[in-house]
């Protein structure tokens, strides 16, 4: 998107609020215009009307966190994805990315853990079989990293960075 169509949609959803400020839709897809912008301040302010409003909305808790882990605030947005499995617990995007955080602090176990929830409510995630193939592999499980890693690859071929984990562990 354009800088100009950043700009317009951002009038266009400020409009939309105005006539509703209870549309939380609205604020939820400023906040994302806003995140586009890197104007995060912004950003985390709508992000945090659209919780406000719909407390049960998966994504404006994971939008908050990914502007969160962004910025460096960890903590916050690690805590915003353990809301978003409060809220939806079978979906994977919660775990995934709780799991990206809990991988940031070096908290493998922890990761692993939340990677192989991930898997289990979304098993064709390339992304959540390679951050645990890494987990895997800074704990010292080799074997379980290669598996992870393959099966990544075998989900999207296209993963450049697990090609290059796989031969740094010896795997061509």
């Amino acid at each position: 998107m354009k800088r100009g169509d950043i700009d317009k949609a951002i009038e266009d959803f400020t409009t939309a609020i105005k006539h509703d400020p209870q549309n939380a839709h609205a604020y939820g897809n400023r906040g994302w215009a806003y995140e586009r912008k890197r104007d995060f301040a912004r950003a985390l302010a709508d992000y945090g009307s659209a919780i406000a409003l719909a407390p049960n909305d998966l994504l404006g808790y994971i939008n908050r966190g990914n502007v969160y882990r962004a910025t460096g605030n960890l903590e916050r947005a690690g805590a915003d994805y353990g809301e978003a499995i409060r809220v939806a617990p079978t979906d994977a995007r919660g775990w995934r990315n709780r799991g990206m955080i809990k991988l940031m602090k070096n908290d493998n176990a922890g990761g692993i853990a939340d990677y192989n929830k991930a898997i289990e409510y979304d098993p064709t995630d390339a992304d959540s079989w390679n951050n645990r193939g890494i987990a895997k592999r800074d704990s010292g499980d080799k074997q379980g990293a290669i598996a992870d890693f393959k099966k990544a690859l075998a989900i999207n071929p296209n993963l450049l960075s697990t090609r290059q984990l796989l031969r740094e562990l010896g795997v061509r």
